[in-house]
């Protein structure tokens, strides 16, 4: 194995609504789409969307990774100003500042800032 993390999932069980709303949401450009996924073309680390191979599946409670921000206070407002459930900016460590926020489907997603 390579020391590298090459690619994010996030299933989804409510597919093409919950797609537009990371579209509409996340300032990222798509690199790929097709039946039942959605690449994000983002640096590093691919964030790929994809449909449940379930009708049923529990959100994430926990952000599995964080998406890196040059100013997490910045990133909560537009957040919030697209009508998206944010949590409080908490610290995580002295050089990590973050705010969880939330998908239609109640997957935890997290916005940090390194200082």
């Amino acid at each position: 194995m390579k020391n590298r993390i090459h690619t994010c999932f996030i299933h989804l069980v409510y597919y093409d609504r919950t797609k537009e709303w990371y579209k509409r949401v996340l300032p990222f450009d798509i690199q790929d789409e097709g039946e039942g996924y959605l690449k994000f073309d983002l640096e590093g680390t691919d964030l790929v969307l994809l449909q449940a191979q379930a009708d049923s599946i529990r959100p994430l409670p926990y952000a599995p990774f964080f998406m890196e921000t040059e100013n997490v206070e910045k990133t909560s407002q537009e957040l919030k100003a697209k009508g998206v459930k944010v949590d409080d900016i908490e610290s995580f460590g002295e050089s990590i500042h973050g705010c969880h926020f939330y998908d239609l489907e109640g997957n935890q997603l997290l916005a940090c800032e390194l200082s």
